[in-house]
């Protein structure tokens, strides 16, 4: 009866482990991951070059993403495990990443897996854009560059007293905002036949 009940009480702690592996196995498969896709980056210990380093990381190789830092404009910083409790950050250039994100809980589904922290690009070839009024101004003349799903939004700017004329102007500002929440501005000069009312502009002096 003994025997029994040891071996009961190793096939339930058997089956616990068991348990407990598979579960931490697919927690892992879905766990935010990043891989080395170029031949080598440094480990910093923390969110700058100009630490100290702590080794590197090679083409290929996959590590737990920890914390990901945002507020440099050059480079994504990833702090990732290395394992034993040990952890460091690595960087990544925005304009040309050299990690494939996996499972970025905040990733949209056009990535497929790329790095996208480049602010979207406007373009535009004529300086003064005109139109009738400010109920007929629309973003066709724009050319947009961005990988992702965007928004375009404008807010126009009166210049009573301009540096380069002898009249007043206008000006709109076109602000483009990517799937991540990455924003880029850019000023063009608004010529309207029909000019818009005091309320529905904002004075050039306002503008950041």
């Amino acid at each position: 009866m003994k025997k029994i009940i040891v071996i009961i009480i190793l096939l339930g702690a058997f089956g616990f482990i068991g348990y407990k592996t598979c579960k931490y196995i697919a927690e892992e498969k879905k766990s935010f991951k990043v891989e080395i896709t170029s031949d080598e980056i440094n480990i910093r210990d923390d969110k700058t070059i100009w630490t100290r380093k702590l080794g590197t990381v090679k083409k290929g190789e996959k590590y737990k993403v920890l914390e990901v830092y945002l507020d440099d404009p050059t480079y994504v910083w990833y702090k990732i495990s290395l394992g034993k409790d040990s952890s460091g950050w690595i960087s990544s250039k925005r304009k040309s990443p050299n990690v494939t994100e996996i499972n970025n809980p905040n990733a949209s589904d056009y990535s497929g897996g790329v790095v996208d922290y480049a602010r979207p690009i406007i373009k535009f070839y004529t300086n003064d854009y005109y139109v009738h009024d400010i109920n007929s101004i629309n973003s066709n003349h724009l050319e947009i560059i961005e990988i992702s799903d965007y928004t375009i939004n404008y807010e126009v700017y009166y210049e009573e007293h301009p540096t380069d004329r002898d009249v007043p102007q206008y000006w709109i500002k076109w602000i483009v905002e990517d799937a991540n929440g990455y924003k880029s501005s850019k000023m063009q000069r608004i010529i309207f036949e029909v000019e818009p009312d005091a309320s529905q502009v904002k004075l050039f002096s306002e503008l950041k």
